[in-house]
């Protein structure tokens, strides 16, 4: 009996991630040019990284991605409500629901990260089709020094903004709203903090 291919599971898996995304109470602005500082990369607000992963085929669960205190810290400082996590050999996806300060809805703050065999043909395949989804005037931009390759947008559809970056074999997407994540909320805080994520696993 044969078994369904990894990157075939792993297109389902994101393809149903997007739907209830879509389908969510998110309601954030549309936000292209974040104008929030980034707080010094030697300030205490994020956790140094942990070191590579001593088993790179092996779970990595969303705490070694991002601990608790990171991710209130990066919500500027509120507990998450809620995390959903689906984590297996050679992939983890990780997304966490709050409520914004003075806010009322639920929003999310995604991280996905793969590092199996395909992880970098199926990274491209959700990047795609992400985008097909997407009106046909939507910008993708580039961060200089981010990664080996990366993509971002503001995305029409949910209204984060979508981190798409790949180191090597391994993969990363992430989903946000900026003005949430306000360390984050500039090039170079989205740099220092995926550099940090990749490490992690």
């Amino acid at each position: 009996m044969n078994k369904p291919p990894r990157l075939m599971i792993t297109l389902m898996l994101s393809a149903l991630t997007l739907s209830i995304l879509a389908c969510g109470t998110i309601s954030a602005p549309h936000a292209t040019e974040p104008s929030a500082q980034l707080a010094p990369a030697t300030e205490p607000g994020v956790s140094a990284p942990s070191g590579n992963s001593s088993n790179p085929g092996g779970v990595i669960p969303c705490s070694q991605l991002l601990a608790p205190n990171d991710v209130k810290l990066l919500l500027n400082n509120i507990d998450p409500a809620n995390l959903s996590e689906n984590a297996n050999a050679g992939g983890t996806i990780c997304a966490w629901q709050y409520t914004p300060n003075g806010g009322s809805g639920t929003q999310i703050f995604y991280l996905e990260v793969n590092f199996g065999a395909d992880a970098a043909a199926a990274w491209e395949m959700k990047r795609s089709y992400e985008l097909s989804q997407e009106p046909s005037d939507i910008v993708v931009n580039s961060i200089e020094g981010l990664a080996d390759e990366n993509y971002v947008w503001s995305s029409k559809v949910t209204g984060l903004y979508v981190v798409f970056a790949r180191q090597g074999g391994k993969t990363l997407i992430l989903r946000y709203i900026p003005q949430d994540v306000l360390y984050m909320a500039n090039e170079s805080g989205i740099i220092d903090m995926l550099d940090r994520i990749f490490n992690r696993f």
